[in-house]
C-alpha cells in the first residue's frame, strides 16, 4: 500500500508537465493493480481516498500546465507586439537584436522539434520581423545576408522556415544588387514542393514576384506567379496584403501590353476592399488604375480614379501622397496643362519630405526637370535642379537615374553644353537598354538621331536607327493594343453606364410603385385607424346608453318593488283597522294602481334597448303570446324570481303562477320542460 502510494506520487510530480494522456494513463494502471489486489472494507476506504488524492493532484497539474500555456501565449503576443513596434519606429538594430535573442532562446530550449504547430507560427514570425529588419535598412542588408546563411543551417530553422528562408535571402540579395544570387535562390525556392498553406503561399509569391521582376525583368514569370496567387485566394485563401497583390498583377499586365486583363485585375482588387482593412491598400489600386487609364488615353478617367487615391492616402496617415502628386502631375503633362504639372510635382516632392521618403523626394525632382525642359526660360534651372540631384544617384532605382541621365542631358544640350549632354543621353541608352525598357530607349534614341543627323555622323545614326528598327514594330503594335483596349474600356464602361441608367431607372419606377403602394396602404391605414375610431366611438356610446337604460330598469324594479311593498303594509295595516269583508275590495284598488301604463312603456323601452333582439325573436317564434306574458317573459330573462316579479308587477304570487301556466299552455312545453330557460335562450 505504502508502495503504491509512493509510485504515484513520484510517478505525478515527475510528469506533470508531460503529456496529460499519460498521466490518465497511469492512472488506469493504477485503479486496476489495487482492484485486484485490494478486497476488505478498510482497504476500499484507503483506496477511496487515495483516488481523491490523486484526482485533485491531477487538476491541480492541469490547471498549472494550462495557466502555464496561457501565460507562454501572452507573453509571446507581447514579444511580437514589441518587435512590431520598433520595426514601425524605424529601429532596425535594437529589433534585429531582439529578435536573435528570442530565436537563440527557441533553439537553447529545445525547439527543434517541428511538431508543435504552435512554436512554428511563433518562430515564422520572428523570421519575418527579423528579415523586415534587414529589409527596411540597407546598410545592414549585407549583415542580413549572413545572418540567413547562419538560420540556414541550423535544422530547426531550416525545416521550420524551409520556405521563408530562401525567399528572405533573393530578397536581401535583390536590394544588395546581388541579382544572379537572387535568382538562385528564387530557383531554389521553386524546387520545393508547393506550399499547402494559403496564406504562406500568397506572401511568398509576392515576394517572388519581385525577386523575377526587378533581377531578371521576367514579366511573364512574374505573372504567372501572381495569378497562381489570386487563384489560391479565390479557393478561400486569406491573405491581408491581398489589394496590394492584386494591384501590382494589374501593374504587370499593363507593362506586358494586357491592358483589358490590367483594368480588371484592378477593379477586382478596388471591390475587395472594405473599411477593415488598411487604407493604404486601397491607395494602391486607385493609384494604379489612374496610372493605366492614363496610358490608355482615359484623361478624365485617371484623374478621378487618382483623385480617389488621395482621398484615401490623406484618411490613411499621407501612405503614398507624394507618388499619387507625381501620377497627377503626369496626367496634367500628357493633356499639356503645364501649369498643373509643376504645381503637383511641387506638392509631391513636399509630401515626399515629410514622410522621409528620399526616392520620393528624387522622383519629383527628376520629372521636374522633365517639365523644366517645356519652359526654354526655365532651362538653366533644370540643369542646376540635375546637377545637385547627381551626388544621391548611387541611392535611387537604375530606372530613375537612367531618366535624370536623359532628361539633364537634353537641358545640357539646350543651353549650349552638347558635348556633355550628348554623353548623358548615351550612357541613359545603353542603361535602358540592358534593362529592356524599350519606351524611354526608343524616345532617346530619336534625341540622339537627330543629333547625329546634324553632325553627319552617320555610323552613330545607323546604330541607333537599327536599335530602334528592333523594336518599332512592336511599340507600334503596343500603341495600337492601347487604343483597341481604351475602345473596349470605353466601350465596356458606356455599356455599363447603360445597364446602371437602366437599372436606375427602373429602380426609380420600383421607388414611385412603392410610394404609391405606402402610399395607399396608408391612406388604407388612415381609413382602418379611423374607422376603428369611429366604432370604438359608437361601442363606448352604446355601452354607455346600455349602463344608463340597465340602471333604468334596476330603478324602475326597485321602485316597484318599493310600491308593492307599501301597498302589502297598507293591506296589513287596512286588515287590521276594517272589517274582513272589505279587505279585498281596498286591495283590489290598491294593487291596480301599482304599475301604471307609462311606467311599463318605460320598462319596455329600456329593456328593447339592452337586448335589442330578445322580443322580436320572442315574438317570431310565439306571436300568440299576451301583452303581460311578453311582460313576463322579459322579467324572466332578467333573471327574476317568482315573486320578485309579483312585487314589481304588483300582484300576489298566485296570480304569476296562473299566467306562467297559461303561458306554458300557450308554448306547448311539457312538464320536462322548463319555461324559465326557454325564454331565457332568447
Amino acid at each position: 500500500m505504502h508502495y503504491t502510494k509512493r509510485y504515484t506520487i513520484v510517478y505525478l510530480a515527475d510528469n506533470q508537465w508531460k503529456n496529460m494522456a499519460e498521466i490518465v494513463d497511469g492512472l488506469r494502471q493504477l485503479l486496476m493493480f489495487v482492484s485486484t489486489n485490494m478486497k476488505d472494507k478498510v482497504r476500499r476506504m484507503k483506496i477511496r481516498m487515495l483516488l481523491v488524492w490523486c484526482f485533485a493532484l491531477l487538476v491541480a497539474c492541469t490547471g498549472g500546465v494550462h495557466s502555464t500555456m496561457e501565460r507562454e501565449a501572452a507573453e509571446k503576443k507581447q514579444c511580437l507586439d514589441a518587435l512590431d513596434a520598433l520595426l514601425k519606429e524605424r529601429k532596425s538594430e535594437a529589433l534585429i537584436f531582439r529578435a536573435r535573442q528570442k530565436m537563440d532562446s527557441l533553439q537553447e530550449s529545445g525547439a527543434g522539434q517541428v511538431t508543435d504547430e504552435a512554436k512554428c507560427n511563433y518562430a515564422r514570425k520572428l523570421f519575418a520581423l527579423l528579415f523586415n529588419g534587414y529589409f527596411t535598412n540597407r546598410p545592414l542588408v549585407p549583415a542580413g545576408i549572413a545572418c540567413l546563411d547562419t538560420l540556414g543551417e541550423h535544422p530547426f530553422w531550416k525545416e521550420v522556415c524551409r520556405y521563408e528562408l530562401p525567399i528572405a535571402k533573393a530578397q536581401l540579395n535583390q536590394v544588395a544588387g546581388n541579382n544572379e544570387t537572387a535568382l538562385h535562390w528564387a530557383a531554389e525556392y521553386e524546387k520545393l514542393p508547393e506550399c499547402a498553406d494559403g496564406a504562406r503561399l500568397i506572401a511568398q509569391a509576392e515576394a517572388l514576384s519581385g525577386v523575377y521582376m526587378f533581377c531578371s525583368n521576367d514579366i511573364s514569370k512574374a505573372i504567372s506567379i501572381l495569378e497562381r496567387a489570386v487563384e489560391v485566394y479565390r479557393t478561400g485563401a486569406s491573405y491581408p496584403g491581398m489589394i496590394r497583390l492584386m494591384s501590382r498583377l494589374g501593374s504587370y499586365y499593363r507593362l506586358s501590353g494586357k491592358y483589358v486583363k490590367a483594368v480588371g485585375m484592378n477593379q477586382e482588387a478596388i471591390s475587395s476592399y472594405n473599411d477593415s482593412l488598411p487604407g493604404n491598400l486601397v491607395v494602391i489600386a486607385y493609384g494604379e488604375q489612374g496610372s493605366l487609364y492614363a496610358e490608355l488615353g482615359m484623361y478624365e478617367q485617371a484623374l478621378e480614379q487618382n483623385a480617389v487615391a488621395l482621398h484615401y492616402s490623406l484618411l490613411a496617415d499621407s501612405f503614398g501622397l507624394g507618388d499619387l502628386y507625381r501620377y497627377r502631375a503626369d496626367i496634367f503633362s500628357r493633356v499639356d496643362r503645364k501649369d498643373s504639372v509643376l504645381y503637383y510635382l511641387n506638392l509631391g516632392e513636399r509630401a515626399s519630405a515629410a514622410a522621409h521618403s528620399f526616392k520620393g523626394v528624387i522622383c519629383n525632382k527628376i520629372e521636374t526637370i522633365k517639365a523644366y525642359l517645356n519652359y526654354p526660360d526655365s532651362l538653366q534651372r533644370a540643369v542646376r535642379l540635375g546637377l545637385s540631384i547627381c551626388p544621391d544617384t548611387l541611392r535611387i532605382p537604375k530606372w530613375a537615374q537612367y531618366q535624370l541621365d536623359f532628361y539633364l542631358g537634353q537641358a545640357l544640350q539646350k543651353t549650349g553644353d552638347v558635348r556633355q549632354g550628348v554623353s548623358l543621353m548615351e550612357k541613359a541608352s545603353r542603361g535602358l537598354a540592358s534593362m529592356n525598357m524599350v519606351n524611354l530607349e526608343y524616345e532617346i534614341n530619336r534625341c540622339l538621331m537627330s543629333y547625329y543627323q546634324e553632325q553627319r555622323m552617320g555610323e552613330e545614326f545607323m546604330r541607333c536607327y537599327a536599335r530602334n528598327a528592333l523594336f518599332a514594330d512592336s511599340l507600334h503594335m503596343d500603341e495600337k493594343l492601347r487604343t483597341v483596349a481604351a475602345s473596349n474600356i470605353r466601350f465596356e464602361s458606356e455599356r455599363k453606364e447603360k445597364e446602371n441608367l437602366l437599372l436606375a431607372a427602373q429602380v426609380e419606377i420600383q421607388k414611385k410603385e412603392v410610394l404609391g403602394y405606402a402610399c395607399a396602404s396608408v391612406t388604407l391605414l388612415v381609413l382602418f385607424a379611423v374607422s376603428v375610431c369611429v366604432f370604438v366611438r359608437k361601442r363606448k356610446a352604446h355601452l354607455l346608453l346600455v349602463r344608463e337604460n340597465e340602471q333604468k330598469i334596476q330603478k324602475f324594479i326597485a321602485t316597484q318593488r318599493e310600491l308593492s311593498l307599501r301597498n302589502q303594509r297598507l293591506v296589513e295595516q287596512i286588515e287590521k283597522a276594517e272589517a274582513k269583508d272589505k279587505l279585498t275590495v281596498i286591495q283590489q284598488i290598491t294593487v291596480q294602481s301599482l304599475l301604471s301604463k307609462e311606467d311599463e312603456n318605460a320598462f319596455r323601452q329600456s329593456f328593447s334597448t339592452v337586448y335589442p333582439t330578445y322580443l322580436p325573436k320572442l315574438r317570431a317564434h310565439y306571436p300568440q303570446l299576451t301583452h303581460n306574458e311578453e311582460l313576463l317573459a322579459m322579467l324572466i330573462r332578467m333573471n327574476q324570481n317568482t315573486d320578485e316579479i309579483a312585487l314589481i308587477m304588483g300582484v300576489n304570487r298566485s296570480s304569476v303562477n296562473v299566467t306562467r301556466s297559461r303561458m306554458r299552455k300557450n308554448l306547448n312545453l311539457s312538464k320536462e320542460e322548463s319555461l324559465d330557460e326557454l325564454l331565457k335562450s332568447f
